[in-house]
């Protein structure tokens, strides 16, 4: 368990309840444990959402509930952490589909690159009703493994490295590129001519200062709180996939809880994702900031430039279908179509046409 330092920064009212001290002394009857990779920081989006749940749940319980933060990857690597909520000795953590695809393989369909037309499009997704289907198919697959909800973990994915500016996909040829542990990632960036890597995120520093791989695909506000705007130099905004939180909690310790305590912890979790996102949105501007004021620099593509890169959008589209079939490809694409269709017709709702 950590001991929790003053915030350096306080970005919105919800955050401020967030890093609030509980006064709650009464002993409590459960534990909750969070596990997390990221640094115990307020500039890191999963340490942020941890804190704001301890205070949550700490204070709404009466006390009830305690809650435990393990940050910094102190208990394992995304697919450990998941193996130990299964077989519950972890009450919940957060992972990326790196995470979880292991367990889940299908759930990569959520990473197919350059998908999703835009932010709005993307926030949408994150309360579409395909995700209640994705819950109780890996509560099916895993036995204890429960869906409560998905956020933003650090908004669009882009190409960072430590020497070559990228510009155009062919820039990537011969470069050793991170990923996550997923099978269509490495896919992926190998198809834009680049060895694809998988590396834990608590070892990728480093790994990109010593040269074991020459850049990574990650959102910028990622980087800054790890110090990672050191070894690394560029970025080009292709935005290939957004970055999706899955947050995942033992179905066995949230069921022993009494009916009023589960209630809340799940609103909690569900709270915490606006907590997240929004950081996230805010935080993106800052980092972007704090990248450059080191020297670094960010590239906006053109749209001819941007296009090598969309030339990989079919032909993932195809590799992911040959590998797990069409269900979870039709049932995220039509996702996306219907989210399209409702925000298209708020515009125009609100032009008047």
């Amino acid at each position: 368990m950590i001991h929790l330092k003053p915030p350096r920064i306080l970005l919105a009212g919800a955050v401020c309840l967030a890093l609030s001290v509980s006064g709650v002394v009464t002993a409590a009857e459960f534990t909750m444990k969070i596990g997390h990779v990221s640094a115990p920081s307020v500039e890191a989006d999963d340490h942020l959402m941890s804190v704001f749940l301890k205070s949550y749940i700490e204070n709404n319980s009466q006390g009830r509930i305690a809650v435990e933060i393990y940050p910094s990857g102190q208990l394992g690597n995304f697919r450990e952490m998941l193996e130990q909520v299964n077989n519950n000795t972890l009450e919940f953590t957060s992972t990326t589909v790196g995470g979880i695809a292991s367990f889940f393989p299908e759930i990569q369909v959520t990473d197919l690159p350059y998908t999703l037309r835009d932010d709005r499009v993307a926030e949408t997704m994150m309360t579409s009703p395909v995700w209640g289907e994705v819950r109780q198919a890996v509560l099916e697959k895993t036995g204890n493994i429960l869906l409560v909800a998905v956020g933003n973990t650090g908004s669009w994915r882009n190409f960072a490295t430590t020497e070559r500016q990228i510009r155009v996909a062919s820039d990537l040829e011969g470069l050793k590129i991170r990923t996550i542990s997923s099978d269509l990632q490495v896919e992926f960036v190998n198809k834009l001519g680049a060895s694809a890597t998988p590396i834990p995120w608590n070892e990728l520093y480093t790994s990109l200062s010593t040269g074991v791989v020459d850049g990574t695909k990650n959102a910028i506000g990622d980087y800054i709180p790890q110090g990672m705007n050191e070894p690394l130099s560029h970025i080009v905004l292709d935005g290939h996939t957004y970055i999706y939180g899955f947050n995942w909690m033992s179905a066995a310790w949230l069921k022993a809880l009494p009916e009023e305590l589960r209630n809340m912890v799940v609103d909690a979790v569900q709270l915490s994702v606006g907590v997240q996102t929004n950081f996230n949105k805010s935080f993106q501007s800052l980092a972007a900031e704090k990248w450059m004021d080191g020297g670094n620099t960010i590239y906006v593509p053109t749209a001819e430039e941007k296009a090598t890169f969309l030339a990989t959008r079919d032909s993932m589209r195809e590799w992911y279908a040959e590998q797990f079939g069409t269900e979870w490809l039709d049932k995220w694409l039509g996702a996306i179509a219907d989210a399209e269709a409702a925000i298209d017709a708020d515009r125009a709702a609100v032009l008047g046409n």
